[in-house]
């Protein structure tokens, strides 16, 4: 289950995030790295198309289904 991405808006917040997409020809590509976004401006649907724009670059293409996604906040 995922935890509640609400978090202090106006202020950059560091998100971990991990993507999971696999082609048609079967080849699965996973990407994970912290991202900084700012709650006030973007929004989750926002970083999930920033986080996949990452995946396409390394792909070399768009053309993809995703597998998996999950965005948390970068803390405990």
């Amino acid at each position: 289950m995922s935890t509640p991405t609400s978090v202090g808006a106006g202020r950059a917040v560091g998100f971990h995030y991990i993507l999971t997409v696999q082609t048609a020809a079967g080849d699965v590509l996973t990407v994970s790295s912290v991202a900084t976004f700012d709650p006030a401006v973007f929004s989750r649907s926002a970083a999930y198309q920033e986080i996949r724009s990452i995946a396409a670059d390394e792909l070399g293409h768009d053309r993809f289904s995703v597998l998996f996604f999950a965005l948390e906040p970068d803390r405990f």
